[in-house]
């Protein structure tokens, strides 16, 4: 078998171009935690650089199968480092990985972790703490199943059989060749594995420490080991600054620039806006009236984001079953005048699943963007498709679920209640705010009718939004099916998979088969506007997966 050896900083891209453009906007997407108001202690030393960034939520959980929310899992990928990181442009580059090889038909990799690469305990980290890891993710230990299917993603040899329970999780195609050499066998190539590598259900665990803490493992910060640029030293559930400070024993401590970083939970954006004028706080989100308020300060940038926001819709409910009505709603939406009037914050109309800049191919021609754009909005076609709903079934109201935490939720929701009512004759839509922990719940057991729901990548491709509308998926919240976009989006993964002509027609294919049955119903892509102090620089939010890497901030 021959070899392809990979450089030792960036990684190699034979099938996909990853876009540099970073959507400013997953940092303040997590599961709601405490906090209402900055703490006025913030951890810092003399002669130290420290950066103080406004969250909207707290951390929820430290352990990378857990950890479900961008705060969460930032938390711990900047300190348990994986084999690969992502620069300000978003580009994988080389984390604990130093070099590595791939085979001419790019089902083998061989990945070397760097010497010197240590936890913070003084033990090496090798190659068994990655495989343990990622057994743990295919065993959904302790019943944590949401990065189960991040398995099935990377194809890693017998995953389907491991995953079934039908051969035993040694027989998983990763594999620990030596100390510091972990092969990976693939059922079939995987264009986008590199990226997949550096999100957090991929980072290490540590078997012996992992057994010797048992059902405490990750609940404090004295309950992980670290092996990133980072450590964490202050976490309190109840408190509102998280802190990590830089790791003396990190590989690449010399380069690193932040010594302290403060994460403050400050869930009013006003309130987060006060602290950064007081000075307490370096990089804040802003939302609403506030966008036009600093669009004239310096330190203020407005971007693109990462997330798509859609009425996720429970294709079993009575009435909702049907195609018409779904396509009806679709039909009534005015996207514009919701980004224009309502959001105000540089978010866009969005006519199909994927959102702009997540993938592209290498002549550049984004995804999302040759993508049909259907369902602007009109009215008279929205009534067409109501009087033949009407004739398919008696129902006449659903509720629309929103995370209570989210003030534009509301704000928004309350827009396309009254909207649709206006447009859709006799139609009743009713309106429930719960805690976003909640509403996840309830969507894992499909009890709602419709959500306001935001999907964000987990990597750069479009399977990592199009994977939710696999019959079987875990994430298919709609709990929809159609035999064609399941066997097209099984061809473009497996046998297409190293085609890439073949794989972008019949991915985008599966986004419209989707888009076209209104199964989910975009709305728009989130636009994310910040401010920042004068002489920090490099604070990103990456389309996909961890949004930012301190080891890459600076500060003048």
């Amino acid at each position: 078998m021959n070899f392809k050896f990979g450089v030792p900083t960036m990684s190699r891209r034979d099938f996909i171009k990853v876009s540099s453009a970073a959507g400013l906007v997953f940092m303040g997407a997590g599961l709601a935690g405490c906090g209402g108001s900055q703490s006025s202690q913030k951890p810092s030393a003399e002669g130290q650089k420290t950066v103080n960034i406004a969250v909207a939520t707290a951390v929820v959980a430290l352990d990378p199968i857990v950890a479900g929310d961008a705060i969460s899992m930032g938390v711990i990928t900047n300190c348990c480092e994986g084999l690969f990181v992502k620069d300000i442009k978003n580009q994988s580059v080389n984390g604990l990985c130093d070099t590595y090889e791939v085979s001419d038909d790019q089902m083998i990799y061989k990945f070397h972790i760097r010497d010197g690469a240590k936890w913070s305990n003084g033990d090496a980290v090798t190659a068994d703490d990655f495989v343990y890891a990622w057994q743990r993710n295919a065993l959904a230990e302790n019943g944590a199943a949401d990065f189960q299917y991040q398995i099935e993603m990377a194809a890693l040899k017998n995953y389907e059989d491991v995953l079934a329970g039908k051969k035993d999780v040694s027989e998983l195609g990763a594999k620990a060749a030596d100390d510091q050499t972990i092969e990976v066998t693939l059922e079939h190539p995987v264009p986008f594995l590199l990226d997949l590598l550096a999100f957090t259900p991929w980072a290490p665990v540590q078997k012996k420490f992992r057994e010797e803490k048992g059902s405490n493992f990750a609940l404090t910060k004295d309950d992980m080991l670290y092996c990133g640029p980072y450590t964490l030293t202050q976490y309190d559930t109840s408190g509102n600054t998280i802190t990590l400070t830089k790791n003396p024993d990190y590989w690449d401590a010399a380069n690193v620039d932040i010594d302290i970083v403060n994460l403050q939970v400050i869930s009013d954006t006003q309130q987060a806006v006060m602290a950064y004028e007081n000075g307490t706080v370096d990089y804040v989100q802003l939302t609403g009236e506030l966008v036009n308020q600093y669009k004239d300060d310096e330190g203020f940038a407005k971007e693109s984001g990462n997330f798509n926001y859609y009425l996720m819709i429970n294709t079993t409910k009575e009435g909702l079953s049907s195609e018409n009505f779904r396509i009806a709603l679709a039909y009534a939406l005015n996207r514009e005048d919701i980004c224009e009037n309502v959001l105000k914050d540089g978010s866009t109309p969005v006519n199909q699943m994927c959102m702009v800049g997540l993938y592209s191919k290498e002549d550049g021609t984004d995804f999302a963007s040759a993508s049909p754009q259907l369902y602007a909005y009109d009215t008279a076609k929205a009534q067409e498709a109501w009087e033949k709903a009407k004739q398919e079934t008696d129902v006449r109201e659903f509720t629309i679920l929103y995370d209570q935490e989210k003030d534009f939720a509301q704000t928004t929701c309350a827009y396309i209640q009254d909207t649709l009512q206006k447009t859709l004759d006799g139609l009743t839509i009713n309106l429930e705010s719960t805690p976003k922990k909640n509403r996840i719940a309830r969507e894992g057991t499909r009890d709602f009718e419709v959500c306001f729901h935001a999907w964000g990548p987990d990597y750069a491709d479009p399977t990592a939004i199009l994977a939710m509308y696999e019959s079987n998926h875990p994430s298919n919240y709609s709990s929809w099916k159609n035999d064609e976009f399941d066997a097209t989006y099984e061809k473009a993964n497996t046998t297409d998979a190293g085609n890439a002509d073949a794989r972008w027609s019949e991915l985008m294919r599966c986004n419209e088969i989707c888009t076209e049955q209104a199964v989910c119903i975009p709305i728009y892509q989130t636009g994310t506007a910040t401010i920042t102090k004068s002489g920090v620089k490099g604070i990103t939010e990456h389309i996909a997966g961890i949004p930012c890497y301190y080891k890459f901030v600076t500060k003048a």
